[in-house]
């Protein structure tokens, strides 16, 4: 049987749409503040759903394990690992901030 409802990003993209382009303009003050803000979450939340697993199974090389290791000089960060930790740290961002450079993924 298909599923009559729609995928949670696209009703979450439509909340926002609404929120953004027909009640925002509406308001002032806090309740347009409060607005934003909700606009800002449902399109993180929507990101995080859409980008989130990929990047947590990509993250994993880099543990704590790894981290300590470094931390303790054990091991040195050469050009391979900077770059897995460069996009490690840009898949997060795609997540919490996609205005940052660089972090735009194709859909």
């Amino acid at each position: 049987m298909p599923n009559s409802v729609p995928p949670a990003g696209t009703l979450l993209l439509a909340a926002a749409r609404y929120l953004e382009d027909e009640l925002l303009p509406t308001l002032d003050g806090y309740h347009r503040f409060q607005a934003r803000v909700t606009v800002n979450v449902l399109r993180i939340v929507e990101r995080e759903l859409r980008l989130g697993q990929p990047h947590d199974e990509a993250s994993t090389a880099v543990s704590r394990e790894l981290a300590d290791a470094i931390r303790a000089g054990e091991i040195p960060i050469d050009a391979d690992l900077a770059a897995q930790l460069r996009q490690g740290l840009g898949e997060a961002l795609a997540i919490n901030n996609p205005k940052w450079p660089h972090t735009e993924r194709p859909a």
